[in-house]
């Protein structure tokens, strides 16, 4: 996944990094996540759901528009799999995958 961060221009609906999280977590059966790992650089979170069925990543951007260019970019080098609702960028599949999209709609 290639991320790319520009700096938020304010006004949009976006969501955070521990909000989603937070959501995610509330809709997941315990056990159904073997790890959870988060990191932020550049002002974007990256949080990966790792369970025995794959992996689900989620990014966080500060903006919808660095989300929008961040896919954009990973669309030219042929890699355009992931999904996006405004600011955040997320793929993957299993239970984790379903718990981010639920709670991003």
């Amino acid at each position: 996944m290639v991320m790319l961060a520009t700096a938020g221009c304010g006004g949009e609906d976006t969501r955070s990094a521990k909000s989603l999280r937070a959501c995610v977590a509330g809709r997941l059966a315990p056990g159904t996540v073997d790890h959870v790992l988060e990191s932020t650089v550049d002002g974007v979170t990256t949080i990966t759901y790792l369970q025995r069925a794959g992996e689900t990543l989620v990014s966080v951007f500060p903006s919808v528009g660095a989300a929008k260019e961040a896919m954009d970019a990973e669309a030219r080098i042929g890699d355009a799999h992931d999904q996006r609702v405004q600011n955040v960028l997320y793929g993957g599949g299993g239970s984790a995958a379903a718990a981010v999209e639920a709670c991003l709609r």
